[in-house]
């Protein structure tokens, strides 16, 4: 096998681990975000102000998240397409 070819498969490996990561934590913020929700509804956070922060503030970090992981994709396919110009030269 080729030093390309390591470096392509390798290359595979570290974004594959990459988006299982990602899902992972994704799940893991929905499912803070269920917990939250569950807390204000059940009147264990009852002040209109502390509603509004927690709605805020989830939001922000769903939006930071969203914007984090299309950066990351963005640049996920900058590379695979250096790999793909590379292989057909």
């Amino acid at each position: 096998m080729n030093d390309f070819r390591v470096a392509q498969e390798f290359f595979e490996l570290t974004k594959n681990y990459w988006i299982m990561t990602t899902e992972m934590l994704i799940s893991f913020q929905e499912q803070n975000e269920k917990m939250w929700h569950t807390l204000v509804e059940q009147g264990c956070i009852s002040q209109n102000e502390a509603k509004e922060m927690l709605d805020k503030w989830l939001s922000w970090s769903k939006e930071q998240r969203e914007q984090f992981n299309k950066q990351m994709e963005d640049n996920w396919k900058k590379a695979e397409n250096l790999f793909n110009n590379k292989s057909k030269k």
